[in-house]
């Protein structure tokens, strides 16, 4: 017996104990267990599993669920709904559980549809039993008269939202459909959240608001082959410089297209094989064809080369391309490259076909959970290939890796500030990165006073403003005049010492300084507003355009006074902006929840 078997029954073990586990469940892990092969049940979603269970049965009403890649987290869930959730007294027999797929992808509902909504086999009774499981498109999921309908004809006791990146912001029709409508009206019906990039949820609960979240983390095998593996054995190389996989210049009036060094060597790896698979991920229809037809008369009969997306243009959709290419493959012992335009992400399971990888182009680097998901994520999972080639941004993997290995680690500025610094503009679809604080000297506004023209004629203004004196503060008033701001007051100075400047009439319409930070609040940066490196102790922004002026996108005459701190040192900081689902307050009439 290894070292990872012993530690997986004594886990197993554990966890039984600690859900109080009857013996029927007891028979049932261990037929599921030793018939894997058959099942396709394995020891690390069994004890995912019992986490989750655990987790429930502690009453928490949301739980996220957070696992690596192509780790089989949907087998988690058929093991959870149908062998675990049963035994504990959850769901009873004409109960279900419903599984909503977040992408609204038919390909993969179908996939979902045919191995959760399968029948299972009861080791204990020793009979097949239908699954508890009902697979759901989400756009079905609310509409009318869903979701209530649905949760009530099938007696709903759980919700299971697979891939939980997707379309989870605050307008999203899963937010909509479960916390406006849904939990509003069945406060407590329990909600499952599954991905391996789960980046909403973990802001909503590392925000100020710190929103409760009970976070399950999926077991890593050892014969798991993940991101963090790739990087250690160096099977990826980062992008040369402005690389891209067509490349095109003007040459005389016309635009000419040549394929990257880069991409004649990775299809060059892919001859060396007597089959297999390249895949190149591209983000422009037009450029993908021609991709695609320039490598068709360089390399003829020696490669077959397909584009695959949604588009009229390719040779097939998604998955119908899949599936004729794995029949190229393994049927016909072709060399196919695989040109994918844009969507090869979470969901799509290459299958057997990992094993005749040979070659994989990722274009994404922008955003964290697109860039992992795509091509490199869909070579995870459990395989013996390690005989491929890989370029992605190793800058967007690292981060992920560490990730991976430890999700809290995304609460963490420094981890934060190197995927910011590396111009990955965000984590997932809703959470977007935004640079609070730059490495540098800070200097604080202690104070903010805000006067209307009018309000600088009194006297009382006027010894409010005592560090201008009697010369500075006819000039302010002077600027709100029309033969001032109707000529071009570019570069003008104040010339009053300790004082800066901006005035709105020295700026165009499209990037006005003074109505870009008019809003400034308190914790903003002196410097940045004024772009000044040297100390003043006070800075105005002069909205001298009258207030009906259409120039003036503000509405109001007059002029804001900062005064200055003391200047300090600060490390950077970078925030998360979501406007996800899991940050709206709830209305008062809602129960209290958990965020998964």
């Amino acid at each position: 017996m290894t070292a990872y078997q012993k530690y997986w029954n004594t886990t197993i073990t554990q966890l039984l104990n600690a859900i109080d586990a009857s013996e029927g469940l007891r028979t049932n892990i261990i037929g599921v267990l030793q018939n894997s092969m058959l099942t396709g049940v394995f020891p690390n979603q069994v004890i995912n599993a019992l986490r989750i269970a655990l987790s429930i049965k502690e009453g928490h009403k949301n739980v996220g669920f957070v696992a690596p890649m192509q780790s089989g987290k949907s087998g988690t869930a058929y093991v959870l709904c149908n062998y675990v959730l049963p035994e504990i007294g959850f769901i009873k027999e004409k109960e279900s559980i419903l599984f909503v797929t977040s992408m609204r992808d038919t390909d993969l509902y179908e996939q979902n549809r045919k191995n959760l909504e399968a029948d299972f086999f009861d080791f204990a009774s020793q009979e097949h039993k239908p699954s508890y499981i009902q697979v759901i498109k989400m756009n079905e999921f609310f509409k009318h008269p869903n979701p209530h309908k649905v949760v009530n004809d099938f007696d709903v006791r759980l919700i299971v939202r697979d891939e939980d990146q997707y379309g989870a912001g605050e307008e999203s029709s899963f937010k909509m459909a479960f916390f406006d409508e849904l939990r509003r009206r069945m406060p407590d019906i329990k909600l499952l959240a599954v991905s391996a990039t789960p980046y909403d949820i973990l802001e909503a609960h590392f925000s100020e608001e710190h929103y409760d979240v009970d976070i399950v983390e999926g077991e890593r095998p050892p014969q798991y082959y993940g991101i963090t593996e790739m990087l250690e054995e160096g099977v990826v190389e980062d992008y040369p410089k402005n690389f891209r996989p067509l490349q095109s210049q003007m040459v005389d009036g016309e635009e000419v297209f040549t394929v990257h060094p880069k991409v004649h060597e990775y299809v060059d790896h892919l001859l060396a094989f007597e089959d297999g698979l390249g895949i190149i991920r591209t983000s422009n229809t037009t450029r993908a064809l021609e991709l695609r037809d320039q490598l068709r008369k360089m390399y003829k009969r020696s490669i077959t080369c397909v584009a695959i997306g949604s588009d009229a243009g390719c040779n097939y959709k998604i998955q119908e391309g899949l599936e004729e290419v794995k029949k190229m493959i393994t049927k016909q012992g072709k060399r196919v490259v695989l040109i994918v335009v844009q969507a090869l992400t979470a969901g799509k399971d290459l299958k057997l076909l990992k094993e005749k990888v040979r070659f994989g182009i990722e274009t994404r680097d922008k955003q964290l959970a697109n860039g992992a998901q795509g091509i490199t994520g869909r070579l995870c999972g459990y395989h013996n290939n390690r005989n491929f080639k890989l370029m992605a941004s190793v800058h967007l993997l690292e981060h992920y890796a560490e990730f991976e290995q430890d999700w809290e680690i995304f609460a963490e500025d420094e981890w934060r500030n190197g995927l910011y610094n590396g111009k990955v503009k965000g984590l997932s679809t809703h959470t977007k990165f935004q640079q609070e604080q730059k490495q540098g000297m800070f200097t604080p506004i202690v104070k903010m006073e805000q006067y209307t023209y009018q309000d600088l004629l009194t006297e009382k203004v006027k010894e409010a403003l005592y560090f201008l004196d009697e010369e500075a503060y006819d000039r302010l008033l002077a600027m709100f005049k029309p033969e001032f701001y109707e000529r071009n007051t570019k570069g003008e100075r104040f010339k009053t010492e300790g004082v800066t400047v901006r005035i709105a009439s020295s700026y165009n319409s499209k990037s006005n300084r003074v109505y870009n930070n008019w809003e400034c609040t308190m914790n903003a940066d002196f410097g940045n507003i004024f772009f000044k490196k040297q100390q003043y102790e006070y800075g105005l922004l002069i909205s001298n355009y009258p207030a009906h002026d259409d120039r003036n996108p503000k509405g109001f005459c007059g002029v804001k006074v900062l005064q200055s701190g003391s200047p300090v040192y600060k490390s950077q900081k970078t925030s998360v902006v979501s406007p996800s689902m899991y940050r709206k307050e709830q209305e008062e009439d809602e129960a209290d929840f958990y965020v998964a």
